[in-house]
């Protein structure tokens, strides 16, 4: 059995020591990591993990962990992933992956090396929902794909990771990445085109945007983000005969087929504990079957993924100082 360990210890590390707990008859919920011991052995506590460390590098040193949960800000994710990599630890790190594309070839070259699994966390790819829109628009029962339109806008500029460009800040990868792969999901990884057009803030990091991606075949994707204002997470792929509806991207549980005349019919896909486990079953069954990526987020997606969000904050100016 797997032995699962947490780096970090914030509000993302506390949804996954939940996971971890829930599917304790096929994984351990062996170890928990952060800075201070306090914060780690609270989460241990409460989750039922079996240790908890006050130092990254103590954790890492453990032998008997087996994969590393990167659940530390995006911007130290790189030098915690490298420090997992020395240590000889499968990863799994929180999106976005790193901050460019630069990183991220570097983390899969050395992991490669190494014989090591690495995925991007990016659980939206993971959901029962994916799979079942990818059916229906293979089906033809809605047509011809030609337009998706998604968004996701929620005010947290005032958190530190967000505003400061040494913390590799803006509103894109922290919540423009989730309408980003809802499109490179249904529409393909390589548009042809990229267009866009951001507000910046007075630190130079994007506080909204909106950005389009082109396809060769004509379809077109409209995207955006906001770190100051309220939308939620909606998202539409409109077709030639119907459409589908996902009011909330990130905890779809629902879907809303429409013919264009009115809804059709809803499908529901009920998370069995928060929607994280997805992703981590994956990660168990991958691992155990001595893959080194995922089938829902190979190493080739999360590389075009940042390809993209490198050339849309260069279009902007947004360069982050260590860069």
């Amino acid at each position: 059995m797997l032995k699962l360990g947490i780096l970090g210890a914030g509000h993302i590390a506390e949804k996954l020591a939940g996971v971890y707990n829930f599917l304790h008859n096929d994984i351990e919920p062996y170890a928990v990591a952060s800075r201070t011991i306090e914060k780690a052995q609270a989460i241990a506590d409460k989750f039922n993990f079996r240790k908890a460390y006050g130092s990254y590098e103590e954790f890492l040193s453990d032998p008997e962990v087996d994969v590393v949960y990167v659940a530390t800000p995006h911007s130290h994710h790189y030098e915690h992933m490298l420090m997992c990599i020395e240590h000889g630890k499968h990863i799994l790190c929180e999106k976005p992956f790193t901050v460019n594309e630069r990183q991220a070839k570097i983390i899969f070259e050395k992991a490669k090396e190494r014989g090591l699994f690495v995925c991007e966390a990016m659980w939206t790819r993971f959901m029962p929902c994916v799979k079942r829109i990818r059916e229906i628009l293979s089906s033809g029962e809605l047509g011809e794909q030609r337009y998706i339109e998604a968004s996701f806008c929620v005010p947290i500029s005032w958190k530190e990771r967000m505003a400061l460009p040494e913390l590799a800040g803006g509103a894109l990868l922290d919540l423009g990445i989730y309408p980003l792969n809802y499109a490179m999901l249904y529409f393909g990884e390589t548009p042809v085109k990229i267009t866009s057009t951001a507000e910046l803030t007075e630190k130079g990091v994007d506080e909204h945007s909106s950005f389009t991606l082109q396809y060769a075949d004509g379809r077109i994707a409209m995207l955006g983000t906001s770190m100051t204002a309220f939308g939620g997470a909606p998202a539409r792929i409109a077709c030639t005969k119907g459409c589908i509806i996902c009011e909330k991207l990130l905890q779809c549980e629902e879907i809303i087929i429409d013919n264009g005349k009115g809804v059709v019919r809803k499908e529901n896909f009920p998370f069995d504990y928060n929607g994280y486990e997805y992703e981590i079953r994956s990660v168990i069954k991958a691992i155990e079957a001595g893959k080194s990526e995922t089938e829902e987020t190979p190493w080739s997606t999360t590389l075009n993924e940042l390809r993209i969000m490198d050339t849309l904050r260069a279009q902007w100016g947004v360069k982050y100082p260590f860069e």
